[in-house]
């Protein structure tokens, strides 16, 4: 065998191989990319599901917040406290049904396309008023006999303020598909049910493209009730096996569909067990079909997918680097790549600022509108952000309603002039699918070098700063080294005041008693807070009840303070000596719709009648959110609770809201009162709030009255009511008794 046949048998051998080698590495090469496709899909899917069920999941607290609201309403509680019997009282119609049948109708008109129908059924089960479509039932109309149904029974077994939501069933007024929400409401003897239907199928979700489909599968029945498809479903659809799966949750292949599942149980208020689904075709199915090792034209479709492999690879990578440092939803830096930034930004003693800016109140677009309105929101304002900025800045989204801005080679004083200039941008409206919404955005501002040197600690700073701004009602807050108790300290007292919360023996309140400057006796209590501190000892109420308010600690705080109050006042009350005790409030009740069935629920607990309880509000809580402010006291005050508004004179008040409150007293800042027996102007504007407060209908208090000259002054000027340390410190309710019981108005001559 001659060289050259040798020599070629070797090259064709070698190139074989090489083949071979190039085969295997692009066979290796696809399976890997397919691979990478798939697991793709299946991220995808479960991003999908998680969205569908946090939606799922918003919308059930969502209707529950609605229902509350609606069962707050008075005209319910009004309806019943009115003279005569149901019958009677639907027949006669008037105002009084009327403004029964507005509330029912304006929850269709908060919700149109959702909610189709809604009713007040009494605990008989009658129905007392039914509004379709937002159209009132007539009374011949009305049902007689609601007790069948099944939420009727479940709902009237739940506590005020807590809502049931029905199985999926047939509306016989609609004659949709529906759930239903239903919560109690209790007044003047009676127990009503407030309900209402929403449409099965608006919670028909969007899934965008690429043949992902959504759905509903009832867990008992295997039915689905809900499917993002446009195609008829059958009653044998294939999806509907993940109900006989026998798992919560998962990932599955189903005839040639790929399936994130995850069920939504059952609960005390929820009976419906749903499966939710979301699928989209199986990547990948058949894709070996058409592979040939004989040609060379194959060959070269291999090297063709040897390099979409590669790019796609290198997009995939691309992609995941990407992730891991933009937000999803507004395609801005997240927090990580804004702290590599800022690092970088701020290294060797170079200066730059930090911004850190919030949203107020973004969590109630999101509990009224819907998760689809915050999002479009937080997407204007990042635009808004975006373009408002100078060159080289960076906006970042780092928290849920948190933006920052990094500004590189800005000073303390530029930052300061930026913040002012961004807020200005970000004020004007936002219409968000027809829907005109305003906001309000805090800032905080920490300038680099000498607010630190590194990302963490200008974030940590920027935000304190932002803090401060929101307790002290700014815009724009400076970082304050004197000011800043330090977040390690902060957080370690918001645990302590959590743990004495719930230990029962840390929290206390002491009382100061009101004098009636008319015939010197005891008209009322105010009650104030004192905390003993098992290490600290007794911490000022101005050292943790700012900080408290800051976070959402200051809600349990508030019902535990409640809870103290009206057990004392119960106390009082069956001791043959009913004495009014007054509470103050934090702005955030106020804007927690609850709130007030809260208040009404523990009143009606302890059996104390609600005219021995009094919440004191300032100007500058209610001002905050008027409208929203107004519905809260609404509440309450239908309920029997007096209001009163404190500090008067040092907000910022409207006089047109101001006359709207439904209060019952006005409480003059001690800081005039102090000051009026020298000085002219604190003594007329003291006469003048007299006059305003008794022009309004309202019982006046004076605050911090130290001496007898101030309490006679008070009282030519027709002051009702005298507070301060002339006649009492605040006291332990034992000392209180004994004080009681040596006083006889000898302080105040009648």
């Amino acid at each position: 065998m001659s060289r050259s046949v040798v020599a070629r048998r070797a090259r064709s051998v070698a190139f074989s191989l090489g083949l071979l080698v190039l085969m295997f590495s692009v066979v290796a090469s696809v399976v890997t990319a397919r691979q990478r496709q798939v697991a793709a899909q299946d991220n995808t899917l479960r991003v999908t599901l998680g969205r569908q069920v946090e939606a799922l999941d918003n919308y059930f607290e969502r209707a529950r917040a609605i229902n509350a609201v609606l069962a707050a309403n008075p005209a319910f509680a009004d309806f019943y406290r009115a003279p005569g019997a149901n019958r009677q009282k639907i027949a006669a119609g008037g105002p009084l049904l009327n403004q029964v049948n507005d509330a029912l109708a304006y929850l269709e008109e908060l919700f149109p396309d959702r909610i189709g129908e809604a009713c007040f059924i009494d605990g008989d089960g009658s129905e007392i008023a039914r509004v379709v479509d937002g159209v009132p039932a007539k009374a011949a109309d009305l049902s007689r006999d609601e007790a069948e149904n099944a939420f009727f029974a479940p709902t009237l077994a739940l506590t005020p303020g807590q809502v049931y939501q029905a199985r999926e069933y047939e509306s016989q007024d609609t004659h949709d598909a529906v759930i239903s929400n239903s919560t109690t409401v209790k007044a003047a003897g009676h127990t009503g049910i407030v309900h209402y239907e929403i449409a099965l199928d608006s919670f028909r979700m969007r899934t965008g493209s690429g043949g992902v489909t959504a759905s509903i599968v009832d867990a008992g029945t295997g039915r689905i009730l809900v499917d993002s498809r446009t195609t008829a479903i059958s009653d044998d659809d294939p999806l509907a096996r993940v109900a006989s799966s026998g798992r919560d949750q998962g990932m599955t292949t189903i005839d040639g569909r790929r399936v994130a599942f995850q069920r939504v149980q059952a609960t005390a208020g929820n009976a419906n067990d749903w499966y939710l689904a979301v699928s989209a075709p199986a990547f990948g199915l058949g894709w070996t079909h058409g592979l040939s090792l004989g040609s060379l034209a194959l060959l070269a479709g291999a090297l063709l997918t040897l390099l979409v492999s590669g790019l796609s690879s290198w997009t995939y990578r691309r992609a995941v680097r990407r992730a891991a440092s933009y937000d999803r939803l507004t395609g801005l830096p997240n927090r990580t790549l804004l702290a590599e930034r800022a690092d970088a930004a701020v290294r060797d003693g170079q200066r730059a600022a930090l911004l850190v800016l919030d949203v107020q109140n973004f969590k109630d677009v999101n509990d009224v509108l819907g998760q689809h309105h915050g999002d479009l929101l937080l997407a204007h304002l990042a635009d808004r952000l975006s373009a408002a900025v100078p060159a080289g800045a960076t906006v970042a989204r780092i928290g849920a309603d948190d933006f920052a801005v990094l500004l590189p080679g800005h000073d303390l004083d530029q930052a300061r002039e930026q913040a002012g200039l961004l807020l200005a941008a970000l004020r004007p409206g936002y219409l968000l699918d027809g829907i005109s919404l305003d906001v309000d955005v805090n800032a905080g501002v920490a300038a680099g070098p000498e607010h630190g040197t590194d990302a963490e600690t200008l974030l940590r700073h920027a935000d304190a700063a932002m803090h401060l701004a929101e307790q002290h009602g700014g815009d724009v807050g400076e970082y304050d080294p004197a000011g800043d108790t330090g977040a390690p300290r902060r957080l370690e007292l918001l645990g302590d005041l959590r743990r004495a919360i719930e230990s029962d023996d840390q929290i206390s309140l002491h009382y100061q008693p009101k004098i009636d400057l008319r015939d010197g006796r005891v008209s009322g209590v105010e009650a104030l807070i004192r905390w003993q501190h098992p290490q600290r000892g007794r911490m000022a109420p101005d050292s943790f009840i700012p900080m408290a308010e800051t976070t959402s600690l200051i809600r349990p705080l508030t019902t535990h303070v409640l809870g103290i109050a009206v057990q004392q006042a119960k106390a009082w009350q069956q001791a043959g000596r009913p004495i009014p005790v007054a509470v103050n409030l934090s702005t955030r009740c106020l804007q927690d719709p609850g709130f007030a069935g809260q208040v009404l629920g523990l009143l009606d607990q302890a059996g104390l009648p609600a005219e021995l309880l009094e919440l004191e509000i300032t100007e500058s809580m209610v001002m905050s959110d008027p409208e929203r402010a107004l519905t809260v006291l609404q509440a309450l005050r239908a309920g029997g609770i007096r209001l009163s508004i404190d500090d008067f004179g040092t907000g910022h008040s409207s006089m047109a809201y101001l006359r709207r409150l439904p209060v019952d007293e006005l409480k003059i800042d001690r800081s005039f009162v102090q000051e009026m027996t020298g000085s002219h102007g604190d003594s007329m504007l003291v006469r003048t709030a007299i006059s305003l407060g008794h022009n309004l209908g309202l019982s006046v208090v004076a605050e911090g009255i130290e001496d007898q000259q101030t309490a006679d002054a008070l009282r030519e000027l027709g002051c009702d009511v005298a507070q301060g340390y002339h006649f009492a410190r605040p006291m332990p309710a034992a000392d209180l008794d004994r004080w009681t019981a040596e006083y006889h108005g000898q302080t105040v001559p009648v």
